[in-house]
Formats: C-alpha cells, sequence, structure tokens
C-alpha cells in the first residue's frame, strides 16, 4: 500500500518514542509498504518536534531532530505536491497533506487530525480512492 502519514503521526513516530505509532512505522517499512512524503510535510514535522509540549515528552535534541528527518527522507517515496489542487479543509496547513496524497497516489492518510473527517473531506478522498484512517486501525489493516 502507498501510505501517507500525517505529520501528527509522524512526530509520534520519532526514533526516542517506544510506543506504538513507532512500532507501525517501522511494521510499515519491514513489510515493505510505501511510505510517501514531502519536503514540506518534512519541513513541518521539524518545526512541530520543537513543540515545547514534544520536547518535554520526547527531548531530541536538534541533531536527533534532523536525523530523524532524514531517516524518513531516505525511507520514503517523495512527492511533489500538486498545488493546482484546490481542496476545501478547515485548516489550510492541511492542504499541502492531501496535496501530497493526490499527487503520490495514496491508498491511505493516516492521520488523527478531525478535518480529514470531515465529510466532504472524507468524500473527497474517497473519489479519489483514498482512506482516511488514524494509526489504529491502520496497524489493524497492515
Amino acid at each position: 500500500m502507498r501510505i501517507l502519514c500525517d505529520v501528527n503521526i509522524l512526530a509520534r513516530a520519532n526514533e526516542r518514542s517506544s510506543g506504538p505509532v513507532r512500532a507501525l512505522l517501522l511494521s510499515l517499512l519491514e513489510k515493505g509498504h510505501i511510505l510517501l512524503t514531502s519536503s514540506e510535510i518534512l519541513v513541518e514535522l521539524a518545526r512541530v518536534l520543537r513543540y515545547p509540549r514534544l520536547q518535554a515528552l520526547f527531548g531530541l535534541s536538534e541533531e536527533q531532530i534532523y536525523n530523524y528527518v532524514q531517516f524518513l527522507r531516505e525511507v520514503s517515496q517523495p512527492v511533489i505536491p500538486d498545488y493546482t489542487l484546490r481542496v476545501s479543509i478547515r485548516d489550510p496547513q492541511d492542504i499541502v497533506v492531501l496535496q501530497t496524497a493526490v499527487s503520490g497516489e495514496a491508498d491511505i492518510i493516516c492521520t488523527v487530525d478531525k478535518d480529514f473527517y470531515d465529510v466532504e473531506t472524507i468524500a473527497f478522498c474517497a473519489a479519489l480512492g483514498i482512506d482516511v484512517c488514524n494509526d489504529r486501525e491502520l496497524a489493524k489493516r497492515v
């Protein structure tokens, strides 16, 4: 499967995490699923990992953040988002996630962001053959 993990999933799957999301990420890669990402998503991930709340939780150094983002660059398929694609979603920062998923021909967007579960967004994704699910549901599928 071609899977795009949103920043909220990737942030919880970092190298200092021993939780189920880290195990899910490693399992996806081990089983040969294709992880899709874009430079925009990885830049956002690096920014989010510096949030005080996540620093308190994971305590990642700048070097660890860099290494994690680099790891994701190496193990994922890079996608250039289709910036011409117009989508309706509440948070403008989520547009690039949808653009990346469409350009990368994703089968699944894995996210816990409630905006992706809006009826209109689900219908948009479904029309393109993209499922939206959270990490627990994805773990059951793979």
